[in-house]
């Protein structure tokens, strides 16, 4: 009898192990769907920004040369680089961040970088303006704002709070140094500088695309392995 229950229990016991090492197999498994599923949404971001800088680019490279065609618009008016009200406040706020205020608004705050989702810095701009001037923006609008002064980020999606939010991921230097240049004159910056600030970001892009699909060829071995 004894020996009878001394078979059950180690069938038992063998049955328990083996469903926990499933369990922690299909855990694992989901974990590292997820981290893809990430990946696969920051190189999509990445990908829009770098067809819009590309885009910036080659008008930047055009209007330098002095091209003028039927497909081609004419120069822009220095004014189009003077920010307005919304953007100037952006500007502002970065400006501030970046001199250690307003770190209640931060996801994250290095001592080099900061970080902050785009649903706080619009907020932000919001709360920051006259109510007879508040109104409602795309948040690919900041993206835009971002790109028009030169102003270099790192932009990713993530999991907040059961919510994906886009994070932008600043350094405080350049940040500080770009927003300086883009308010300390009124006057449009070289286009041949301009086109070589978009070269340098788009060159930055790729690199990142680049680590991005590393990590996620590194990922799908994982999860081959794991199916396995």
């Amino acid at each position: 009898m004894a020996d009878l229950l001394g078979k059950i229990k180690g069938k038992i016991d063998k049955g328990i192990s083996t469903v926990n090492v499933k369990s922690k197999k299909i855990i694992e498994k989901q974990k590292m769907k997820l981290q893809m599923s990430e990946l696969q949404a920051e190189k999509k971001n990445l990908l829009l920004e770098l067809g819009k800088l590309a885009h910036l680019m080659i008008n930047a490279s055009e209007e330098a040369q002095d091209i003028t065609t039927e497909k081609i618009d004419k120069p822009k008016k220095s004014k189009e680089m003077e920010p307005d009200k919304w953007e100037q406040s952006v500007l502002t706020i970065l400006s501030s961040i970046c001199e250690g205020k307003l770190d209640n608004i931060l996801f994250e705050n290095m001592n080099k970088e900061f970080k902050i989702t785009a649903k706080s810095l619009s907020a932000e701009v919001q709360k920051s303006l006259p109510k007879s001037e508040q109104k409602e923006q795309n948040l690919q609008w900041l993206g835009r704002v971002l790109g028009k002064f030169g102003i270099t980020s790192r932009k990713y999606s993530k999991r907040i709070n059961r919510e994906r939010e886009t994070v932008y991921e600043f350094d405080k230097q350049e940040t500080l140094s770009s927003i300086k240049k883009a308010t300390s004159s009124k006057t449009k910056p070289a286009k041949e500088g301009q086109s070589k600030k978009y070269r340098e970001l788009i060159t930055s892009k790729n690199s990142q695309i680049n680590t991005l699909e590393n990590k996620m060829k590194q990922l799908e071995e994982k999860l081959s392995k794991a199916g396995n």
